[in-house]
């Protein structure tokens, strides 16, 4: 949990900022992001931060760690790619999104109902697309199913379609 994840990891993010004087360094649970203009500076913290977690955590770092330059590739990080000037949804999410909005689309299309899943699954899709420059997403995938959602809302969720003779 992500309780978990704070309690356990708390006294590494003090190691970090105060001893190691680490300034840009941000983690959600497990996924770790630091950020420093040298290379070199940021294998040998790796290397610290590997002796810390296997001495006081009891803890290994994964495989698939990396070391890049963050201007081309951007910061994968909780679901986004971020860049110095813009925000954009993780390409898989993307692609999840896009495949469950055209279906939507067609369900729509057909005149068939909406469930409460996928009037849910809508509605998340749109806080996921709030924090990212997502303009065309929008447009495209889930401006056509606005109205055929705020119809689910107000029958189904909030009520007002219900006869109270």
């Amino acid at each position: 949990s992500q309780y978990s994840g704070n309690f356990y990891l708390s006294a590494f993010d003090h190691w970090l900022k105060e001893t190691k004087g680490v300034k840009h360094y941000f983690r959600y649970m497990d996924d770790i992001t630091i950020l420093h203009e040298s290379k070199e500076y940021l294998h040998q913290l790796r290397k610290e931060i590997d002796e810390y977690f296997r001495t006081n955590l009891k803890l290994t770092i994964k495989e698939n760690w990396q070391i890049f330059p963050t201007f081309d590739r951007g910061i994968d990080f909780v679901g986004y790619r971020s860049f110095l000037n813009y925000t954009l949804l993780r390409k898989n999410t993307c692609k999840q999104f896009k495949r469950k909005m055209l279906n939507l689309n067609k369900k729509r299309l057909k005149g068939q109902e909406l469930t409460y899943s996928e009037w849910c699954s809508i509605n998340s899709y749109k806080g996921w697309l709030k924090w990212c420059d997502s303009y065309r997403l929008q447009q495209k995938y889930l401006k056509p199913l606005e109205k055929y959602a705020e119809t689910y809302y107000l029958y189904h969720v909030k009520g007002k379609g219900e006869n109270h003779d």
